[in-house]
């Protein structure tokens, strides 16, 4: 049976779940069933989610399916002006009616017309009713199993769904099914008793951002954040607001406002608002601008008379009232009583809940809603009463009063400002990006404006929004009066290039920041050429580098720091290693370092093949980031760490540092950093032995991309391409991908990464007869490499060198070297290869004995690492020399998991709670907690108290 094919994101348990029950139906799974409610429930599956959710798309999928396979699908849809019509939904199930009663038992028909015409009561009661549609349903299934499909089952009348779920309960050994979708509340209780219950959640962040990019026109930069964050994962919110986005600009807009909703989500999240009383909207429309949780807080706001009318506020030039004096509680007990109604009116109305104090909007489309559904005077009218309460936070009070300024005010600007600044330090970048931009709307003078938007610029590039820095970069140049402003915004502009594929515009933008500054600011220059490193290294353009080490040489001396390590490192880490060593050295020793220089320190540490600093360095930085909990900004470290990591051999830490990029990287539309992690995913699948996702995530990998020009990318689609084929034995594949890493004149397709996949091409020329090509290629390029290297080039070298010796004893001191110097424990899975050529090389010169130790040695490495396909060959190499050798698989169990299960595997080990999971992942505890049950059987345990075993 193949799965469901559909394009749906996120919905993949839902499928399966349909597909369980589509078997069900065609009797490939039997049944347990001891009751007709049990029964009843193996052959109805109820989805259950909010509207938008995507419950429709998910039944209509599952109608292709049933009619694809030769079955036959019966819909009704229940609607809100035919819920109180008895047997309306009926109606429509036997419609057409000429075809639908076509050949049924003419005892049957009476029946049924009489219950369309007068009711139970006409048709003979309800169970002659019953009888006669059961064996309708069967009568329509001998064709092929009957799957009924009823849509919004919360306005279906209650007539039609009674005799419906009495039907279900009934029909054992029948192949009919019920589908159904409805809204969570108001169901009846057999429904819920008897269907396998579903429920959809909202998308997270990653499937949310791949399906913005589906989009024709997918939202960027700053409106790219506030879609999502308002859609709250809605995928029908999500399409609508991005489209109705794309028809707008909003570079004059308001920041922080509200994206309006289209008339189809108001219809579907707020159609009772206008019905409820005057007091109850008012009320509504505090709690969505305050969004207060605290009722004690909301009740402080509130205050007399003004929760039916506060159109006696100030105005928006008055002075606020002084502390209290527009809030004194006159008739508290009034207040509270009228408060009390409107909350209850609120809350039948299914807009929001209150329980123990604590007010939560149903979705914050309904909070959208209240707030689109109130003209722009009440809404300013209730943010000046909320900046008026006495003890309201000052940050909360400089957002309420810019909400409530239309016109340039210095003084909310300034407030503002300090808001940002307080927000920066707490780490929450992001937010000091939306605050400081907001200022630069409301400030009058234009050099306070481009200060605010380059210092916004800042912030963002710090959160890891490269396109919402382009946007503030823009707004300054058409500001911008003096030339070191203009450099400011070019370097925030390079860097956010510099983290997609359009290196050239990076390099043009990040140069003229550095050329700018040479003579008046010869320290900000570092800082260009830093991250004009990062393009040149990424893309493998020689010219890129050709420059930065140009204008780099022409400074004056410079005490090492992060920027000069990684100016070094990232364009010259063969002929400069031992400068950029030592400044690497140097600098990692200082104590103080800015946020920005772990990055570049932990990525010259990678370059340098100091595999163990780099993961520390970069590990440091992503708790930093962690800690502040700044969505997006870890993208491209928790990328960079995870590709440590994973050459460490660490692999389970980095498919869990994948799923954390991945998320980090949605949010903040970052190609690179897209890429880069399913490629390293990609390789991760083919070193655990799973060719065919390896294979099938690189190709999503490069789908929409151009490799040609990101070199770096390039070279390591190609090994991972080699991985997948080496796991299969494939070597003529393998040796394909690998020759790629060189032209044809030896020269390397990148300056640096190409050169560590020589010893896996030397391997796979061995084995298909092309050990010729494959040692011209070594020539060549060890012709182009300084004599001395890394430790880990060194070694890699030393086993494509020994692989290719024609004479023994060169070819065994070299094949040692590789497998036994005890630096390279630091890359095990290298250091597992090396040792099983030498075992290999060994055994095949007729000397078992001496084969054995590596061969073992390698088999445990390889085991320990969770590399099957690898323990699987050295396990026969080395049964081959005498050993009896157990086949059982020993790897990893955690290399069982997807990346988002490890992660909060990791995160449960160490004793957090789902809700602070929850909070740390962005996602619901829910979630988590489902995640967790998935991820015990696959780990064989029953509790988290026995995680740490694992983690």
């Amino acid at each position: 049976m193949s799965p469901v094919q559909t394009r749906l994101l996120g919905r993949d348990q839902t499928l399966n779940a349909i597909d369980t029950l589509l078997d069900r139906l065609r009797g490939e799974l039997s049944t347990d069933a001891s009751g007709p409610e049990a029964g009843a429930a193996e052959r109805t599956l109820l989805l259950l989610g909010e509207p938008g959710i995507g419950k429709t798309s998910l039944l209509e999928v599952a109608a292709r399916r049933v009619n694809d396979q030769g079955g036959q699908t019966r819909w009704v849809v229940g609607r809100p002006e035919e819920a109180g019509l008895a047997f309306s939904g009926f109606d429509t199930l036997l419609q057409p009616r000429h075809s639908a009663l076509a050949d049924i038992d003419a005892e049957d028909r009476p029946v049924l017309e009489a219950a369309l015409h007068g009711g139970e009561a006409a048709a003979g009661g309800t169970l002659a009713l019953a009888g006669a549609l059961l064996r309708v349903l069967s009568r329509w299934a001998e064709p092929g199993p009957l799957l009924v499909i009823i849509d919004d089952l919360q306005w279906l009348d209650r007539s039609t769904q009674d005799l419906l779920s009495l039907c279900a309960r009934r029909l054992q050994g029948e192949p009919v099914g019920f589908l159904l979708a409805s809204r969570p509340a108001g169901l009846p209780p057999s429904w819920m008793r008897q269907s396998t219950r579903h429920r959809l959640d909202d998308l997270d962040d990653v499937q949310a951002a791949r399906l913005l990019e589906s989009l024709a026109v997918p939202p960027q930069g700053r409106t790219r954040r506030q879609v999502m964050r308002q859609a709250g994962g809605n995928p029908l919110a999500l399409v609508e607001l991005a489209r109705a986005a794309a028809t707008r600009s909003l570079s004059e807009e308001q920041v922080g406002l509200e994206l309006p909703l289209t008339e189809r989500l108001e219809q579907l999240f707020a159609a009772d608002l206008a019905a409820l009383p005057e007091p109850t909207r008012r009320l509504l429309l505090l709690a969505a601008v305050a969004d207060l949780p605290d009722m004690a807080a909301m009740a402080e706001i509130l205050g007399d008379v003004r929760l039916p009318d506060f159109q006696d506020a100030y105005d928006n030039d008055a002075t606020p009232p002084a502390p209290g004096a527009a809030l004194v509680l006159a008739g508290q007990t009034q207040v509270a009583r009228a408060a009390d109604e409107a909350w209850s009116a609120a809350e039948k109305a299914g807009l929001l809940t209150l329980h123990q104090g604590v007010i939560r909007f149903r979705h914050p489309l309904v909070r959208s809603a209240v707030l689109a559904a109130a003209p722009f005077d009440q809404r300013c009218q209730a943010h000046r009463l909320i900046a008026a309460v006495p003890d309201i936070d000052e940050d909360r009070r400089a957002w309420h009063r810019a909400a409530a300024t239309v016109t340039a005010n210095e003084a909310v600007a300034d407030a503002l400002e300090a808001t940002a600044e307080r927000a920066r330090r707490r780490g929450g970048y992001a937010a000091a990006a939306m605050t400081l931009e907001r200022a630069a709307q409301l400030s009058p003078r234009t050099d306070d404006r481009v200060r605010r938007l380059n210092a916004a610029a800042e912030f963002a590039m710090s959160a890891g929004h490269p396109r919402w820095v382009a946007e503030l970069t823009s707004a300054v140049a058409a500001d911008a009066d003096t030339a070191d402003a203009r450099a400011e915004a070019d370097l925030y502009a390079g860097w956010a290039l510099a983290l997609t594929s359009r290196h050239d515009e990076a390099m043009d933008r990040l140069m003229a920041a550095a050329d700018a500054w040479a003579t008046t600011r010869p320290e900000s220059v570092f800082d260009a050429l830093g991250t004009a490193a990062m393009v040149a290294y990424t893309s493998g353009d020689a010219r890129f580098r050709e420059a930065i080490l140009d204008r780099y040489r022409r400074l004056s001396p410079h005490a090492p720091n992060a920027c000069t390590t990684w100016i070094l490192g990232g364009c010259d880490p063969l002929g400069s290693r031992d400068e950029a060593l030592a400044h690497l050295r140097h600098a990692a020793a200082q104590n103080d370092k800015p946020l920005g220089a772990w990055s570049m320190l932990g990525a010259a540490a990678w370059a340098l093949d100091e595999t163990e600093m780099a993961v520390q360095l970069l590990g440091t930085m992503l708790e930093i980031y962690r800690q502040a909990s700044t969505a997006g900004g870890n993208a491209t470290v928790a990328s960079a760490h995870a590709m440590a990591l994973f050459e460490a051999g660490r692999w389970p830490a980095a498919l869990a540092g994948v799923g954390e990029a991945e998320r980090a990287a949605a949010v903040g539309g970052l190609e690179l950093a897209t890429v880069s992690n399913q490629i390293l995913a990609g390789a991760l699948a083919a070193v655990r032995g799973d060719s065919r996702r390896a294979r099938q995530t690189l190709a999503d990998a490069t789908h929409d991309f151009d490799l040609r020009g990101t070199r770096t990318f390039e070279v390591r689609v190609r090994q991972a391409s080699a991985l997948a084929a080496l796991a299969e034995g494939d070597h003529h594949a393998a040796y394909f991908h690998l020759s790629r890493l060189f032209h044809r004149d030896g020269s390397p397709l990148h300056f640096h990464s190409s050169f560590h996949g020589l010893a896996d091409l030397a391997a796979s020329a061995v084995r298909i007869g092309r050990s010729k090509e494959a040692q011209a290629t070594l020539d060549a390029a060890m012709g182009q490499l300084p004599a001395k290297t890394s430790l880990r080039l060194h070694l890699i070298l030393c086993r494509a060198r020994g692989i290719l010796a024609d004479e023994a004893a060169h070819a065994e001191d070299l094949l040692r070297e590789a497998a036994f110097n005890p630096g390279g424990d630091q890359w095990p899975f290298e250091r597992a290869l090396a040792l099983a050529d030498l075992g290999e090389w060994l055994r095949r010169r007729q000397r078992p004995a001496d084969a054995r130790v590596p061969l073992n040695e390698a088999l445990e490495l390889f085991q320990g690492l969770g590399a099957t396909p690898w323990g699987t060959r050295t396990a026969a190499e080395l049964r081959a020399t005498g050993v009896d050798t157990a086949e059982a698989r020993h790897e990893d169990a955690t290399m069982e998991l997807t990346p988002q299960q490890l992660a909060i595997v990791q995160l449960a080990a160490q004793g957090l709670s789902n809700k602070e999971i929850a909070a740390r992942l962005f996602l619901s505890p829910r979630t988590v907690g489902f995640h967790l049950n998935r991820a015990f059987p696959k780990l064989g345990v029953t509790s988290r108290f026995q995680l740490r075993d694992f983690v």
